[in-house]
């Protein structure tokens, strides 16, 4: 992943952090603050200006009394968020000026931006679509199981292609399953998919996988809230999110 790609990542994260109204106590907080000053020294350095602006960034109150509501802890670590993703991004606009990264012109692509991989279940008829559909983008579909395995495990085989900017993961209705004290049973994808998603997820951010999914399907419960399309009709939804990612597409070539 590029610098690029992981301060969008980190800006990303503010809007989420300030959706869940969360304190400059919050886990949450403090691990994505952890992460973004490891990626500040790393990209600027320890004694850099962006470091030490980010580090005076005031995320909680000065003052407090012992009485003081938590709404106002809330209210100083949105401020201090707001602060700071106005702040990186110009940092943002910075790199784009200076070609850092820029996917979707032909003269800088970063190489990860010509592959996405998919992860799918039993649907050969939708994989083969999906594939299809990405190919026409001139975007090479990785499916696991048309790569060559080399004597290795399936997990190392899976590792070895991981290296793309995005995912697009097939929920289908693959597999049928229930809880201890539920009678019916709900339809469910495939366990793979559902581990090779959480990969993708922490590999590369939810805002780079991309979930098309069966209707009525019973999603995973820590999926709730995230958007997904429905496989009914997904060509010009699924584009429009790779294009979002940062791939080159033509909608065109849906016509």
């Amino acid at each position: 992943m590029t610098d690029y790609q992981k301060l969008k990542n980190i800006i990303d994260e503010i809007d989420t952090l300030i959706s869940k109204r969360v304190t400059a106590s919050n886990p949450d907080f403090e691990a994505w603050r952890m992460k973004t000053e490891r990626f500040l020294i790393k990209k600027y350095g320890a004694n850099s200006l962006e470091r030490e602006k980010f580090s005076n960034t005031s995320f909680s109150l000065h003052i407090f009394l012992g009485d003081t509501p938590k709404s106002s802890f809330i209210k100083a670590c949105e401020e201090g968020l707001q602060t700071t993703k106005k702040i990186f991004l110009t940092y943002l606009q910075e790199m784009e000026e200076e070609n850092v990264v820029e996917p979707n012109k032909d003269s800088c692509i970063d190489s990860t931006y010509l592959k996405v991989f998919i992860v799918h279940g039993h649907d050969g008829e939708l994989k083969q679509s999906v594939a299809r559909v990405i190919e026409k983008q001139n975007i090479e579909a990785i499916i696991l199981s048309e790569k060559e395995n080399k004597g290795r495990t399936i997990i190392e085989k899976f590792e070895d292609y991981s290296d793309v900017s995005g995912a697009i993961c097939l929920f289908t209705a693959d597999d049928l399953g229930k809880t201890k004290n539920d009678t019916i049973e709900n339809a469910r994808a495939r366990q793979n998919v559902v581990l090779e998603t959480g990969y993708f997820m922490g590999r590369l951010g939810r805002a780079h996988v991309i979930i098309l999914a069966d209707k009525g399907i019973e999603m995973p419960s820590d999926l709730s809230g995230v958007v997904y399309t429905n496989t009914a009709s997904w060509e010009f939804e699924l584009l429009k999110e790779l294009k979002a990612i940062g791939y080159k597409v033509d909608l065109n070539k849906l016509l």
